[in-house]
């Protein structure tokens, strides 16, 4: 099968994989429920898809998801999204609930079904708290974990992103990142080491021609290490403007900065401002003509864009930016950065994530190359 076969299979995937074993308490109530041949309520905000697709898989009949706020889905797969309040009329027989405890959000259905114990008539609920989530779920806790719906409701916009890709390397990267959500795994496909972040694919794969003169706009500088990064090459830029927002980070960076030798120091001009659709690049410039663009500034990648359209436009710059904070970004910056750029050359590059990741999916760096910087 090929890889595109692959890929356009996990839109109608319903499978997740079970990474960690059970605890003791968790296996014997899965067992009552089955005994019971009960009808199995989740009481859950997030991570619904994986939820309903793991009960499942264990042979369970999940009835319902109880969902304290509305989704931009009415039903996981085939069943129904119900609020809580909805249980009071309920008489469906031999009520199993799952109650998931660990979201902050569920704090609203936790307390309502404290207070209306006595009038649900249910046969037994179980609490889903933080250490047995993780075991279920083992998913970043900042993440939009609605992934799964997401990608497999944009078939034909991921698809158009396939296809677009340079090479196959890319395509692996974004069938592998796309299966992550899909089948809750761990990311399987070729990760890269951290240093070649930006500028190079794996070891010093060459994604796109590099300049002497460059004049590099890098965004999410955090304490200056993707500068020293870049100045490790022997690369010999014009001028590289170091923005970042916070103050802390900015600080440390500054600090940095004072250990690098004054020649190259000379080129870095560290700026220490927040990043939205109203920043003036073309004034931050100074009439240099913009070459290199990097973002990594934690989901405000698209604002940050829109910025820069005008100078994208005129400039032809090449473009390394995350496209993984937001499930939304996958599409909308790709989407974005192909509506402004023509004769632009596309990839993917997965690196490695940080250790607290367990599905290690983070760190996707979509590349946007004009033609005449392309080296394939």
């Amino acid at each position: 099968m090929s890889l595109r076969d692959e890929m356009l299979e996990l839109f109608d995937c319903t499978r997740v994989e079970e990474r960690f074993s059970l605890t003791s308490k968790m296996l014997i109530t899965i067992s009552l429920a089955a005994m019971q041949n009960a009808n199995v309520y989740i009481f859950a905000e997030n991570d619904l898809h994986v939820y309903v697709r793991l009960f499942k898989s264990w042979g369970l009949n999940v009835h319902r998801v109880v969902c304290p706020r509305p989704k931009e889905f009415q039903n996981v797969d085939d069943v129904e999204i119900v609020s809580p309040e909805s249980l009071l009329t309920d008489t469906t027989p031999r009520k199993f609930f799952f109650v998931d405890v660990s979201d902050a959000a569920m704090t609203t259905s936790v307390h309502f079904f404290n207070e209306n114990i006595s009038s649900l008539e249910f046969s037994s609920a179980y609490p889903i708290d933080p250490e047995e989530k993780a075991r279920l779920v083992h998913n970043s806790p900042e993440f939009d974990t609605n992934s799964a719906f997401y990608y497999q409701s944009h078939k034909r916009e991921l698809m158009e992103l396939f296809d677009s890709l340079a090479d196959e390397t890319s395509k692996q990267a974004l069938f592998h990142y796309v299966e992550s959500y899909v089948k809750n795994c761990v990311y399987r496909g070729e990760q890269n080491p951290t240093r070649w972040k930006y500028f190079f694919g794996s070891k010093y794969e060459r994604l796109y021609k590099h300049l002497d003169g460059e004049v590099w706009i890098n965004c999410g500088a955090n304490v200056g290490d993707t500068v020293f990064q870049y100045l490790s090459f022997d690369f010999k830029p014009k001028k590289i403007l170091a923005f970042e927002g916070d103050t802390e980070f900015y600080s440390s960076m500054l600090s940095n900065l004072t250990l690098l030798p004054q020649d190259k120091r000379a080129l870095v001009e560290p700026i220490n401002k927040m990043i939205d659709e109203t920043t003036d690049f073309e004034k931050i410039l100074r009439g240099d003509k913009c070459t290199l663009i990097n973002a990594d500034i934690e989901g405000t990648e698209l604002p940050f864009l829109h910025a820069t359209e005008k100078i994208i436009r005129s400039d032809r710059p090449v473009i390394a930016i995350c496209v993984y904070h937001f499930k939304e970004d996958l599409l909308a910056v790709p989407q974005f950065i192909q509506s402004i750029c023509d004769d632009y050359v596309y990839y993917l590059r997965k690196y490695t994530s940080w250790l607290h990741l367990q599905k290690q999916n983070h760190e996707l760096v979509f590349y946007a190359v004009p033609k005449e910087r392309a080296l394939r």
